[in-house]
């Protein structure tokens, strides 16, 4: 045999291997508390919190503004009162022995007249009451005494004439006049072609005015066309061109188909 061959027999067994694990399991263990034991005994840290404040949403950028319209206000307000003291203080100056009126049937509106001595008057005597039925084409109704004058400026213009008659806080456009609905329709039947759109109503004209004699028949029988030219002048002569008859007279139409002639005189007595 040769020497140089040699046979290692080892006689370990697995019992010996088992213990040697268990000794480096259990050194490892020791080592591991003795690394817990120092860090118990290092000092504690402390963490400190930096406390976080919550953002406001003041509403400082609307301010200003608010201060700024509440200053222009009162600025405002005291200006105006200041200029309407100084506007008050020159009328009441300016103003001698004059005084300013509404104007007729327009005590809604701000429009104001200074009264004159060349308003329309009524001169005439009273007289017994007497009341006339007839029937009227009216073309409109209205609140106030400037919208009808309006609406009677339109018909002026198309040649068409009218009178403004103001009752019972209306003022009512009135295009003609007849003593009976038949006539009256057949007014509205003219204007009708002409496109003014109308009404016929009946209508009842109360006279508490002493009539002159000239217009005693024309009114009753609802001819005004009875009435000569010379005698319409010498009329209007007497109670003068200033009165609310003289000046029915003085605006009197030359081609009368609808009868205003009638209405103007009749309103004017009324």
């Amino acid at each position: 045999m040769d020497s140089k061959n040699k046979i290692s027999i080892s006689f370990r067994n697995e019992h010996q291997q088992e213990t040697k694990n268990e000794v480096v399991r259990t050194q490892k263990e020791q080592a591991a508390a003795v690394e817990e034991d120092k860090e118990d005994e290092r000092p504690a840290t402390r963490v400190y919190h930096i406390p976080f404040k919550k953002k406001r949403f003041s509403s400082t950028p609307v301010r200003p503004l608010i201060t700024t319209a509440l200053t222009a206000l009162f600025v405002s307000l005291g200006l105006g009162f200041l200029l309407l003291r100084m506007f008050v203080s020159l009328t009441d100056s300016s103003t001698t022995g004059t005084e300013t009126v509404p104007a007729s049937g327009e005590a809604n509106t701000d429009t104001e007249v200074v009264a004159s001595e060349e308003e329309p008057m009524s001169e005439l005597p009273s007289g017994p009451t007497q009341t006339f039925d007839t029937y009227i084409v009216q073309a409109g109704a209205f609140s106030t005494e400037g919208k009808a004058n309006e609406w009677q400026s339109k018909l002026t213009a198309l040649l068409i004439p009218s009178v403004v008659w103001q009752r019972d806080g209306q003022y009512y456009l009135f295009v003609g006049s007849a003593p009976n609905k038949q006539e009256a329709d057949q007014i509205a039947d003219r204007l009708a072609g002409k496109s003014i759109e109308t009404y016929v109503k009946p209508f009842v004209v109360t006279i508490e005015k002493e009539i002159p004699q000239e217009l005693v028949t024309p009114i009753e029988t609802h001819e005004m066309k009875d009435l000569s030219e010379n005698e319409r002048k010498k009329l209007m002569d007497e109670v003068g061109e200033n009165t609310f008859l003289g000046q029915a007279l003085n605006e009197w139409e030359s081609q009368d188909d609808t009868n205003i002639n009638w209405l103007k005189v009749a309103q004017s007595l009324e």
